[in-house]
């Protein structure tokens, strides 16, 4: 099998009524054919300017090196790929490519990805991932909403400083009881006392998490935190990375107890990060921020791996499902069921796709 031709769309979608987030939300479609008429799908990844960017990059880089290439060539592709991203490359645009390979190998197993992965888990919990809450009463509002929706765990983002982002934990806990897991998620915005401060009201309010309180830039001070705490700390998903390695010192000297990477690198990548945190004994939790094709990269990696408790189901007014006939949706007990269909696991809407479609490369 080879690869006959590369085709890449640019895709604009409109955010709901009401969003404080962008207006319209730009992506791309990457679509890999062989020609055994197999064609490996990615729709999922992107925002202005990003998009032209990525959409680019691989028609104009990585094109002319994939025509001819045995799709299931995935980490000698990988590798090639990765070493151009060492002069500027995007990752995002690495992991389009690597997930259209993905789908393509699953679609010729006839079996879900996560099943070539090595099938661990048939589903898994969720925690919704709430949009920024501007007061402890909204918070105490929300969380009570997604506790009634059937979410048994709930991630926290709250405006403000330390004081508003401590209140705002207690209203939630106040709301939800003992019987949802709570987790925060301060964007990297404390310094050292601030983050020590707040993590020890979150003990106190037995979170489950505590998560980027620091930049990741400091190493020493989230090693120190480490030690002075007993919450689990998460790191590591504002950080820029283009190789594994990358992480090694978070793992090796203990500089947090979670690594959070994300599927939109791809799954090449994303899983070998997962088999070094089993390795040296850390949980991995993936980021869940993008479309729909994004959210199944990310299922089919937590199917297929030990070390990660939840998949992240974010709430916040974008398009998350855009263009897509399949979505990631919790069943009445708050787990998520692993992808059956073939592939990434995801029917994509073409015909809505192509009515969006603002430019082809």
């Amino acid at each position: 099998m080879k690869i006959s031709e590369v085709k890449v769309s640019i895709v604009e979608v409109e955010s709901p009524t009401g969003s404080t987030r962008n207006p319209v939300w730009q992506t791309i479609l990457v679509q890999i054919l062989t020609d055994k008429g197999i064609t490996g799908d990615f729709f999922g990844w992107g925002d202005n300017p990003s998009g032209h960017v990525m959409a680019d990059t691989v028609a104009k880089t990585f094109r002319p090196m994939l025509l001819g290439r045995d799709p299931f060539d995935r980490e000698s592709i990988w590798q090639m790929m990765v070493g151009r991203s060492i002069g500027g490359i995007p990752m995002v645009a690495v992991g389009a490519v690597d997930l259209a390979l993905w789908d393509i190998a699953g679609k010729v197993a006839g079996v879900p990805v996560y099943k070539l992965l090595g099938g661990y888990r048939d589903k898994i919990r969720a925690y919704a991932s709430t949009s920024p809450q501007q007061s402890a009463q909204d918070c105490y509002d929300y969380t009570i909403g997604l506790k009634e929706i059937g979410y048994t765990a709930i991630k926290l983002h709250v405006l403000g400083g330390p004081k508003e982002h401590i209140e705002a934990c207690r209203a939630a806990r106040d709301a939800v009881g003992d019987s949802v897991d709570l987790m925060l998620d301060s964007h990297c915005r404390y310094d050292r006392r601030e983050a020590l401060i707040v993590g020890r009201e979150l003990e106190k309010l037995n979170f489950y998490w505590y998560e980027e309180p620091l930049p990741n830039t400091d190493i020493e001070g989230y090693r120190e935190l480490c030690q002075l705490l007993d919450i689990p700390i998460a790191a590591t998903e504002t950080m820029y990375f283009a190789d594994p390695a990358h992480f090694t010192p978070y793992m090796v000297s203990h500089i947090a107890d979670i690594i959070r990477p994300d599927a939109k690198y791809g799954i090449t990548m994303t899983k070998k990060i997962a088999d070094m945190c089993d390795a040296f004994g850390l949980k991995f939790e993936l980021h869940g921020f993008g479309f729909a094709a994004c959210q199944f990269a990310n299922l089919n990696i937590l199917g297929s791996c030990r070390s990660s408790d939840f998949f992240e189901k974010m709430f916040d007014n974008i398009p998350y499902d855009a263009c897509a006939k399949d979505t990631v949706q919790i069943d009445n007990e708050g787990f998520i069921h692993m992808p059956e269909k073939p592939g990434l696991g995801i029917e994509l809407d073409f015909d809505e796709i192509e009515r969006r479609t603002v430019f082809t490369l």
